[in-house]
């Protein structure tokens, strides 16, 4: 989704500006309505919008299963899911999982369930699956190549296999993208690895916590509550993942070379 602009570029060593025509990414607006209520409104890159809109739906607890949607449905840029109204109504009674990690209540039983169920995930990858995920992410970014406008997330497992692929203009929308696609196959989230282009904040650490997945990558940086979230939840988090190297935040013992250094063999 690329359109073409025409630009004034400054060439410093001529000393002058010349007219060119330069390549951006579409910026989109779409509305979605859960039941017949304004819940958010996206801006995004118009592609793979379904998948947006169950991945976000998900990453956000607004729903369980996508087997909890009664209804997806798009009329020009608006889009319109039917929940059940119990799933509506619990929606605005609950509260996000950050808003729970932070409060001075104690730990509701099912986000204690997440914990568990993360922290005694011992599925193991490489970093040469790691740093591969990395490359997938630069090699298949095809509209960031071109318009440098982009982000983008993937979905691998162990073997290095690419299960779902996204690109948007923002970094928690390309997420939702590859978790929403994910989804549709009905793919077992705690056996992957989901690696990303953008900065792992609270936010972006969350998605991953929500959906199970062991282990969240980035060529870029995390934030002081990204690493607090993923130590608390047993997540392994992984940035600055480029150039043959990796800066590992919490849990490493789901990286094998790691196992390998400490136990000598894998577990």
């Amino acid at each position: 989704m690329l359109i073409e602009h025409e630009i004034l570029r400054f060439n410093q060593t001529k000393m002058d500006f010349e007219v060119l025509k330069d390549v951006i990414a579409v910026e989109a607006i779409i509305n979605l309505y859960i039941n017949n209520n304004l819940c958010v409104t996206f801006h995004c890159l118009p592609l793979q919008i379904k998948e947006l809109i169950i991945g976000y739906l998900l990453t956000n607890g607004i729903i369980d299963d996508i087997r909890d949607i009664l209804e997806i449905r798009f009329s020009e840029k608006n889009a319109y899911v039917k929940l059940s109204e119990e799933k509506f109504f619990n929606f605005f009674k609950k509260p996000t999982l950050i808003s729970i990690f932070y409060s001075s209540e104690s730990i509701p039983s099912h986000i204690l369930e997440v914990i568990q169920k993360i922290r005694f995930n011992k599925i193991i990858f490489s970093i040469e699956t790691i740093l591969k995920a990395v490359d997938i992410l630069n090699s298949k970014s095809s509209i960031f190549k071109v318009s440098g406008g982009t982000h983008a997330a993937t979905l691998i497992d162990e073997e290095c296999r690419v299960v779902a692929f996204a690109e948007d203009i923002g970094r928690h929308n390309a997420i939702d993208k590859a978790i929403g696609e994910a989804a549709m196959k009905n793919l077992d989230f705690s056996k992957l690895l989901l690696a990303s282009t953008g900065r792992l904040s609270s936010e972006i650490v969350i998605k991953a916590v929500q959906m199970k997945i062991p282990i969240l990558v980035s060529l870029s940086a995390p934030t002081s509550m990204g690493v607090k979230i993923a130590e608390t939840f047993g997540l392994t988090l992984i940035g600055f993942a480029r150039e043959g190297r990796v800066n590992i935040y919490s849990s490493p013992d789901r990286i094998e070379e790691w196992n390998r250094r400490h136990t000598g063999s894998i577990i």
